[in-house]
């Protein structure tokens, strides 16, 4: 199995909004109620590179499309860093758009690689952070398994929900 991330572009918008719309997907996302064309909008304005500070990726499994992932450097978001109060991090988000590809380890093993060869690419992060909710217990797992530890749990202010924070810190070797 060949795992790789390319950037997003706009011919990729439309799976993105359809990822988007599907039922789990959705939920975790925030993003039932919100309507197809604002989706569509924020996600071409995103993939036209309108947000310099997040860098987003589409997940390939092999030769199928499977999902998005995104990192940012938590100090580019003053709002967020003050949040997490992780110094020198990164924050990662993360959906598996197509259900088929669910609770077969891909997570873990995507999330593992993304963050080795993109996250840690850059030398001076030296943690990235992710922050499901404490109830999705299939993402925690899967960040579990790809090395992520409990940090805290709070209530954001950001995002209004509660936060189930992780960090894994890079590898002193």
């Amino acid at each position: 199995m060949n795992i790789s991330f390319r950037p997003l572009a706009v011919s990729d918008v439309d799976n993105v909004v359809e990822w988007l719309r599907e039922g789990e997907v959705a939920f975790w996302w925030h993003e039932s109620d919100t309507p197809e064309d604002a989706i569509r909008s924020k996600w071409e304005s995103r993939a036209q590179g309108e947000d310099e500070k997040t860098r987003i990726f589409i997940i390939e499994v092999d030769t199928t499309d499977i999902g998005v992932i995104q990192t940012y450097n938590v100090a580019e978001y003053p709002a967020a860093a003050a949040e997490i109060q992780a110094p020198h991090a990164a924050g990662i988000d993360i959906f598996i758009g197509i259900p088929e590809w669910r609770d077969r380890g891909i997570g873990t093993s995507l999330i593992r690689q993304f963050v080795d060869e993109i996250v840690f690419a850059d030398w001076s992060i030296q943690r990235c952070v992710i922050d499901p909710e404490p109830d999705n217990r299939r993402a925690i797992r899967a960040y579990e398994k790809a090395g992520f530890q409990h940090v805290t749990s709070y209530s954001s202010q950001l995002n209004s929900v509660d936060v189930y924070l992780m960090a894994k810190e890079r590898d002193s070797a």
